[in-house]
Parts: C-alpha cells; sequence; structure tokens
C-alpha cells in the first residue's frame, strides 16, 4: 500500500508550472508534488533498467527495491502531501494523467512490477 501511495505521488509529476520541481520538498502545490514525482519515477525507472525482480532481490536480501529506496523519498513526498493538504483521490487523478507514457521508459520486468500499482490504481 505504502508503494502504491509513493507511485501516486511520484505520478502526479507531469502536472503544469514554469519550473520543473524535482524535489518533493520544494513543490508549493499537489501539482508541484506530482511533477516531482514524475521526476523521481523517470529516475527509477532509468536505475531499474532491464533487470528482473530476481536480479534485484539477489543484491537486496530478498527485497527487490533496497536499490531504490534512497530515490524514491518516500517520507519527503509523504511530509510534503500531508502539508500541502493533498488528498489520495486528488493525487491518484493527476497521476493516472502525469503517467500517461511513462510505460514506455519500464524497459524491465522490474520497472513494470514497479509501475503496476499506478496501473492497478488507474484502471
Amino acid at each position: 500500500m505504502a508503494l502504491a501511495l509513493i507511485l501516486v505521488l511520484l505520478a502526479v509529476a507531469a502536472a503544469c508550472g514554469d519550473d520543473a520541481v524535482t524535489d518533493p520538498r520544494r513543490a508549493t502545490s499537489c501539482g508541484g508534488l506530482v511533477e516531482a514525482g514524475r521526476a523521481t519515477a523517470e529516475a527509477v525507472l532509468d536505475v531499474l533498467g532491464d533487470r528482473t525482480v530476481a536480479d534485484l532481490e539477489a543484491v537486496g536480501d530478498g527485497r527487490p527495491f533496497t536499490e531504490i529506496e534512497h530515490i524514491l523519498q518516500a517520507e519527503a513526498f509523504t511530509e510534503r502531501a500531508n502539508a500541502l493538504g493533498c488528498g489520495a483521490a486528488e493525487l491518484t487523478r493527476l497521476a493516472c494523467t502525469a503517467y500517461q507514457g511513462l510505460s514506455n521508459q519500464a524497459r524491465g520486468e522490474a520497472a513494470r512490477e514497479f509501475l503496476a500499482p499506478y496501473f492497478v490504481a488507474c484502471d
């Protein structure tokens, strides 16, 4: 569930704004928070590349996404969402728009697994 919320927060990243926000702590709106999320999701997909979940579990002691936890900044996204009053429904709505096309950047099994909660939320 926490990964799904993080993905929702990450997804809202393609929202409007002149200056791209890449750090969730600098977001001044829910849309800006989503913008930071999109940048974070793209960075995660770059790290995951073509690897499989088994590849990641081998280096993460059975936890496949250990390697990307520092990139996700889960606590920063959650704190900022709370501070801005961004509700889960609003973030999900924005995320479903913002993540369109992001699946094309998911090259491997691990990347598709990372994005899976987003796809479930937007169905």
